[in-house]
């Protein structure tokens, strides 16, 4: 059986827009219809200017801090919120096949968050950014990346 098959969800994660797909169409000509597009808000963050300092073991002496990427950690939090969604559309749709894509760092956060339950149904993690290309892009790459495991 193909792993694009028909009623197969698919899930595209960038760092700020995720998007709920199912292929209605077939293994070989994906159809993807948009079930639901989720936006981030952004940083809610005043983003510093320039690294701190605090006092180091020696007379007079400062190390610098690093700044703090608040862009990142609002990244990483909308992955954690999307992952919360995809666990509640495997538990209330009775997803049986899932597919998700995403850039490697939100990948991470989303396997982390998932639960075992929704960990189940992921029949494939695909490493790309494809979040702003066209729904049959989506297909054509998720269907080539899938044909090639």
């Amino acid at each position: 059986m193909a792993l694009l098959a028909k009623g197969t969800w698919i899930v595209v994660a960038g760092g700020d827009t995720a998007l709920f797909l199912e292929n209605t169409g077939t293994p070989d000509k994906p159809r993807l219809s948009l079930h639901e597009r989720e936006k981030s808000d952004g940083p809610d963050m005043e983003l510093a200017d320039r690294p701190g300092r605090m006092q180091d073991t020696g007379k007079q002496q400062l190390s610098a801090l690093e700044l703090t990427d608040h862009e990142q950690i609002a990244r990483d939090r909308f992955a954690a919120v999307v992952a919360e969604k995809i666990n509640k559309l495997v538990k209330k749709q009775g997803i049986a096949r899932l597919v998700v894509v995403a850039p490697p760092k939100t990948l991470s956060v989303l396997r982390q968050e998932m639960s075992p339950a929704t960990q189940k149904v992921v029949l494939a993690e695909i490493d790309k950014d494809l979040v702003h290309h066209p729904l049959e892009k989506i297909g054509a790459l998720v269907a080539a990346d899938i044909d090639g495991l």
